[in-house]
């Protein structure tokens, strides 16, 4: 009896040990097996050794342990010639261990149950048994594998039998075939789809620092400064192009050629080019406004031009004239100032004789109030 409790014991501990090193991915596939057995029994039964067989449900309960119910039976001649045959059967259920995984998986079980013994000699007896073997499996693959195995069985009859340690202990071997019930095959996902075509990268055909998707103006030549809308830049506003200007800062409003030079014979107002009440001092802004314009003068020398000086009506035609010759020559004078030729410059005033709005209102009056500047037709022609 201590012998058997001790083998139960280290079977459990080296069955919690398998448990534990088997830490592989779980597989929770059922299997059923049948095999047949050599018994050999204890010596104290007095019998030859016999067979049987054994099947067995197995329900994997973690990665490392199995959970086993069997069922056998198996039988053996007295060696007595005169006594007749004894016969086990019995059911149980067992822990079994696998080591691994492999296509050779050794294995480790142990467990108990109850199985009766019968002959017509002897009668009836029932046990409680307990076992532990070891065991090794062979994978055949699709789900079968060739099983062999060998347990050592303590049996506990309850009492009858005349047993000199009150237990017997047989020996079992067995061999057969075990099948997995295999889970049908999940479906091999898709093909991933192809990656995105790369983002296509910004073009800057013209090479302008602006991006063709935004470029108003394409094909700019190279090194030709430009906006933001990716047109070559116009710093007077002409229309002509810095890189094709040869008449920069030309006065706003002057008609250009190609060239963004002055050449046709035109007159346009200078706006805000204003003076002090009843004088002909300039205003600090009309000073501003005239600065740009001797820009334009200095930079197309051969041109030619006349300054205006318009009144209203107010006041005599007299003192209108006299107020209009001052006013213009004023404008003169401050354009020589800042650099423009005098060859380049008449001024005239015309009073109050050339109104372009009605003298009957504020805002007819302010348009009468003006300087003009005309460009003369042939540069090189003398002013007079």
């Amino acid at each position: 009896m201590k012998k058997s409790l001790g083998i139960w014991c280290a079977g459990s501990a080296l069955a919690l040990a398998a448990t534990a090193v088997s830490a592989q991915t779980f597989d929770d596939s059922k299997y059923v097996g049948l095999m047949g057995l050599g018994y050999f029994p204890d010596k104290d039964l007095n019998l030859d050794d016999g067979g049987g067989a054994r099947g067995y449900f197995g329900l994997p309960l973690t990665p490392g342990l199995n959970l086993e119910i069997n069922a056998w039976g198996y039988g053996a001649d007295p060696e007595d010639d005169n006594l007749a045959y004894l016969k086990q059967y019995g059911g149980g259920i067992d822990l079994m261990a696998p080591f691994s995984r492999g296509k050779v998986a050794p294995f480790f079980l142990i467990g108990g149950g109850y199985n009766r013994a019968k002959s017509d000699d002897l009668g009836k007896t029932d046990n409680g048994y307990a076992n532990a073997g070891l065991g090794m499996l062979f994978d055949l693959g699709r789900g079968w594998a060739l099983r062999a195995e060998g347990r050592y069985v303590a049996f506990f009859p309850d009492g009858k039998a005349d047993l000199p340690d009150g237990h017997y202990d047989d020996v079992v071997a067995g061999l057969g075939l075990q099948y997995t019930f295999q889970k049908p095959q999940a479906a091999a996902p898709p093909p991933p789809p192809p990656p995105p075509p790369p983002p296509a990268q910004p073009k800057d055909s013209d090479g302008d620092g602006v991006l063709d998707s935004v470029d108003q103006c394409p094909n700019t030549p190279k090194g030709v400064q430009v906006d933001t809308r990716g047109c070559p830049l116009d710093s007077d506003g002409d229309g002509v192009p810095d890189y094709l200007d040869k008449c920069p800062n030309t006065t706003k409003g002057l008609k250009v050629d190609a060239t963004g030079c002055v050449r046709d014979a035109q007159t346009i107002v200078l706006q805000n080019v204003n003076f002090e009440f009843n004088k002909a001092t300039l205003t600090a802004d009309a000073k501003g406004v005239l600065n740009d314009v001797a820009k334009g003068l200095v930079s197309q020398k051969d041109l030619r031009v006349e300054i205006a000086g318009h009144t209203d009506s107010k006041g005599s035609d007299a003192y209108n004239l006299n107020l209009s010759n001052g006013r213009a020559a004023s404008v003169k004078s401050y354009l020589i100032s800042q650099g423009v030729g005098s060859s380049q410059l008449v001024s005239k005033g015309y009073g109050e004789g050339q109104p372009v709005a009605t003298n009957d209102t504020d805002a007819g009056r302010a348009q009468n109030r003006r300087v003009e500047f005309r460009v003369l037709s042939q540069p090189g022609a003398s002013l007079r």
